[in-house]
């Protein structure tokens, strides 16, 4: 008589994701960079108007201008987080994508833009020029917006709002409700260089939860700007392309 032996049935590990965070800033930290980020952009914008000589519509000029107003704000909150001895990319979770690969990420962002263009027929958004088309109106114009539009926009964006204020507002009122007031606060944003048309604003705003989900499963912020860059690609990568002005953000 044979003897029967029963092994112990073999368990894959579990997906561990990230851990709670608990950011050491607050909403003080929020407000006062609020704050610089509108004393910035004033500045920098009157600045180049009236003594650049910088034209209105033009998004050349308005990358540039961007640009400068994201340098000085995390400039501004590199000094801030130095007073309590932590580095700014450290801070705002600029790290590994957790337990997600780079291709899996940019596949989630090019089905999230596809998806958007979608949704975008389907509510029947409103063919009409918006603030941020008028400003594509030259070639060196779409070469800039097109190349800020897939590098520094979506990284200063992930590290501002999903690095920065989607910590406080989740410790504050909770996983789900944290991340979306950010997404609306990141469609509300947007809003007004879409002409303030609600279809877009309202598929900008699942465009962010979309990435806040993505932030706070991975904890990084580089994996939600992999998904950000991928969502870009297409529209920006189109206007390259054919100097196609239907692109929206």
């Amino acid at each position: 008589m044979t003897e029967t032996r029963f092994t112990e049935p073999r368990f894959t590990e579990p997906l561990i994701l990230a851990e709670p965070e608990q950011p050491f800033w607050g909403f003080a930290e929020i407000l006062l960079t609020v704050a610089v980020c509108v004393a910035s952009g004033i500045g920098v914008v009157e600045f180049a108007a009236r003594v650049l000589h910088a034209p209105i519509e033009s998004g050349f000029w308005s990358v540039l201008e961007e640009a400068a107003v994201y340098a000085i704000v995390f400039l501004a909150l590199k000094a801030m987080f130095a007073r309590y001895g932590k580095g700014l990319l450290d801070s705002l979770a600029w790290s590994k994508p957790g337990p997600f690969t780079a291709a899996s990420l940019a596949l989630v962002g090019v089905s999230l833009s596809l998806i958007v263009a979608g949704l975008q027929y389907a509510l029947m958004t409103p063919d009409v020029e918006t603030p941020f088309e008028k400003l594509l109106n030259d070639p060196a114009s779409r070469v800039a917006v097109a190349l800020f539009g897939i590098t520094l926009g979506p990284i200063a964006e992930e590290l501002l709002f999903r690095g920065f204020l989607q910590p406080v507002l989740i410790g504050v009122a909770g996983v789900f409700p944290g991340i979306l007031l950010t997404s609306a606060l990141f469609g509300a944003l947007h809003l007004a260089q879409n002409g303030d048309i609600w279809q877009s604003g309202a598929l900008i705003m699942l465009v962010g939860f979309v990435l806040g989900t993505i932030r706070h499963l991975s904890g990084s912020t580089r994996a939600s700007t992999i998904v950000h860059v991928a969502y870009n690609s297409l529209p920006f990568l189109a206007l390259l392309v054919d100097g196609n002005q239907l692109t929206k953000k």
